[in-house]
């Protein structure tokens, strides 16, 4: 446990850090690595022993793809944000499917893979590039992401009963999720004041910004969810070994890499709405 909360606690100082006050070009950097790392780690999950070479070639795609999406005009981004929450139900559709079968088949796993890694991250990089307070915007879907993850295991440590997905995830609870839906919004409640703090909360009103809490929350517990259904196909329990305490860096960043695009959407509704109250 000492070992999961040091390595938790630095790697969200770095990541902060990258967010607020280092340039974009290295906040992008950042993320595609991740993304790469995180591509790589996907391979490891599909049966079929894929060689080196494949693996390389997928998460250097992935990078690629990542790097033409910081190069879009940002009359795009909401079109593009817009396509990629529908790519993300798509994705979660067909791995139930994949699951239901107990296999991920190569070329469908490589096709999913795209789906579930690519759209987080353009969602964040479009957000930190086309907004005035893209920055700070970015930290707040971090935050409640975290802030998920963090209450569900408290929660769900101390009041967990009822199970939520046995088949998939036997260690999620139903009452570690809504704790973590519940802790999601106060955190998001705490972030909206701190921006009001600053003048950076833009058009989006108090209610709104629950509800884009909310609905945050629940798509990272989907993408928890989703990447666990994979795990548990390919008989793994970590995607890598790369972050102590944490498995690898796919196992941190599943719940966010579902919840970005669906903030985004919401965040560039908001901004292009004239109906949206302060």
């Amino acid at each position: 446990m000492k070992t999961r909360i040091a390595t938790a606690t630095v790697l969200a100082a770095f990541t902060v850090t990258v967010i607020l006050w280092l340039p974009g070009a290295v906040f992008i950097g950042y993320l595609v690595a991740v993304s790469a790392l995180a591509a790589w780690e996907w391979c490891r999950l599909i049966p079929g022993g894929l060689s080196p070479v494949v693996r390389g070639g997928y998460s250097i795609g992935v990078a690629v793809l990542l790097l033409g999406s910081a190069l879009y005009e940002p009359s795009w981004v909401p079109l593009t944000l817009g396509a990629s929450v529908v790519w993300i139900g798509l994705g979660v559709s067909v791995l139930f499917q994949i699951y239901r079968q107990s296999r991920v088949q190569i070329r469908s796993g490589l096709l999913l893979g795209l789906i579930l890694l690519v759209p987080g991250p353009v969602a964040l990089i479009a957000i930190q590039q086309s907004l005035d307070q893209g920055r700070l915007l970015v930290l707040m879907s971090c935050v409640v992401v975290w802030g998920t993850d963090t209450f569900a295991y408290a929660v769900g440590k101390r009041f967990g009963r009822r199970k939520l997905a046995p088949s998939i995830s036997p260690g999620k609870t139903l009452e570690g999720t809504l704790g973590g839906i519940v802790g999601a919004i106060g955190t998001g409640i705490i972030f909206f004041f701190v921006l009001m703090e600053n003048n950076s909360v833009g058009v989006i009103g108090f209610e709104f910004w629950c509800l884009i809490a909310a609905s945050v929350a629940v798509m990272a517990v989907i993408g928890d969810l989703v990447e666990s259904a994979v795990k548990r196909s390919a008989h793994q329990k970590d995607s890598g070994t790369l972050v102590p305490g944490h498995g690898g860096v796919l196992d941190r960043i599943d719940s966010l890499l579902c919840a970005a695009p669906i903030f985004g959407s919401w965040v560039f509704l908001c901004e292009n709405s004239a109906t949206v109250a302060l």
